[in-house]
């Protein structure tokens, strides 16, 4: 079913500046997913399966830090209003951590294992601290329904940039180190430094964005007199948000396997490590082109109907990968098919969450962004926290063993977890977006149910 989409307008100045912020903490947020697990593993000196019970294990913190975050953030009132605040006090501490993560001790195993959880959890934590209410700042940006399609795709395009950064430069730079875990330490303090410079652009290019009393009158009393309880029973109460956050688990859990033994594909299968850049540039530059081009689609097709289109697009991509990975044309040519479906999709996430804002305030009466995006985030990191889980318990029981040369069966293992596992995620992603009926003619009628039913009040 086709959309008639009007023409709407954006503060474009303010746009790329909220997308800034993207930059720095997709750096944060891809290194931990793309690298970890192998910096665990080839140099750290933990196993696979320890490795993937240390990441699933240490990410359960954000069943609290996540909720929590959401509901300091939706009663955070201020001089520089309720999101705001933490962009500018928490980029800091979080560069600082993420070095320290990707810092190597000189500590006995048991010392190192300690180390290892200690500095993940408070990664964890402070990540939430800024992630949380720099992602609940694009539901306060615009309340309509595609112009929060063209910020997405501004947000998620820059951010992209960042994924482009850590999957292209990070182990060429890495290896012109003597010692590789030398090298993470010291490149990811230079992404530490990308953060600050790129949350303090999304602080100052921000200004106003979520300030009372624009924000408390649409907020009304949600983030003040509501308990965590009612608003909890509030998020359970919004089908399309459980659909949404079903949606993004899936998509997710599939694409961080895909993308956490990507490096073993080229290391092991293909035995070119150093092709692994290649193919991320290549990749990343196909996936920020349908970043640009989601927008039209959502405007011709609805936001429902394109991530199907996109999630098709990355099963025909993947399934292409699988049946013709022997040769290195086909697995650039099929695995760019596939980042092309991942362009499409991706601003989905982030312009259709801030819809379920409105539509949850419609059902329940109470506006609460801060938990909204916590729960979006904390399914991410969730989903993030499994697969790697599931991906170092694979890769154990495939036979994987560091630096040496694999079995077949390791190699095969190797090749389906890059490929058939995401493209099962896809087909379920299409299943769920099935059920998904939340379109422009709704949002309309929602929203303006809402002003009539505030204006009564």
């Amino acid at each position: 079913m086709l959309s008639s989409a009007p023409s709407v307008k954006i503060d474009v100045k303010q746009a790329f500046s909220y997308a800034a912020g993207n930059f720095g903490l997709n750096l944060f947020f891809n290194a931990v997913s793309t690298y970890l697990l192998y910096f665990y593993t080839d140099d750290y000196g933990i196993t696979a399966a320890a490795a993937g019970s240390l990441m699933f294990i240490v990410q359960l913190v954000n069943l609290v830090a996540n909720p929590a975050m959401g509901v300091i953030v939706d009663q955070t009132r201020g001089r520089w209003g309720k999101f705001r605040p933490y962009l500018l006090f928490g980029s800091l501490p979080l560069a600082i951590i993420g070095v320290m993560t990707f810092t190597v001790p000189s500590l006995n195993p048991g010392g190192k294992i300690l180390y290892a959880y200690i500095t993940y959890i408070l990664f964890n934590i402070i990540y939430s601290f800024v992630n949380v209410p720099y992602s609940s700042l694009l539901a306060a940006m615009s309340d309509d329904y595609y112009a929060r399609a063209r910020i997405s795709s501004i947000k998620v395009s820059i951010g992209q940039f960042g994924g482009l950064v850590v999957t292209t430069a990070t182990l060429p730079l890495v290896h012109m180190f003597h010692v590789e875990a030398t090298g993470f330490q010291y490149i990811y303090a230079i992404f530490g430094l990308l953060l600050l410079i790129s949350m303090l652009i999304s602080f100052f290019g921000t200004k106003g964005v979520g300030h009372e009393p624009k924000c408390a009158q649409k907020a009304g009393i949600a983030g003040s007199k509501h308990s965590l309880k009612t608003q909890l029973k509030s998020a359970v109460a919004n089908k399309y948000l459980l659909l949404l956050l079903l949606f993004i688990l899936v998509q997710q859990l599939s694409l961080s396997i895909k993308n956490s033994v990507a490096v073993y594909f080229f290391k092991y299968n293909i035995g070119r490590a150093d092709l692994f850049s290649l193919y991320s540039l290549i990749g990343f530059a196909v996936m920020i082109v349908f970043i640009l081009v989601n927008p039209s689609l959502v405007n011709r097709f609805g936001k429902r109907n394109t991530g199907i289109i996109g999630e098709s697009v990355v099963a025909v991509g993947l399934l292409g990968f699988f049946l013709l990975h022997t040769h290195i044309f086909t697995v650039f040519l099929f695995g760019a098919i596939a980042y092309a479906g991942f362009g499409i999709t991706t601003p989905l996430l982030w312009s259709m969450v801030p819809d379920t804002v409105e539509y949850g305030e419609w059902r329940t009466g109470i506006r609460a962004e801060g938990n909204i995006y916590a729960a979006f985030i904390f399914v991410q990191l969730l989903a993030q926290a499994v697969s790697a889980k599931l991906s170092g318990s694979m890769l154990s029981a495939i036979g994987y063993v560091p630096n040496r040369a694999q079995t077949p069966t390791a190699l095969h293992g190797i090749l389906v977890m890059e490929t058939l596992l995401p493209t099962i995620g896809a087909l379920l992603c299409i299943c769920i977006l099935l059920f998904y009926r939340f379109n422009y003619a709704s949002f309309k009628r929602v929203v303006s149910e809402i002003q009539q039913r505030d204006h009564v009040m």
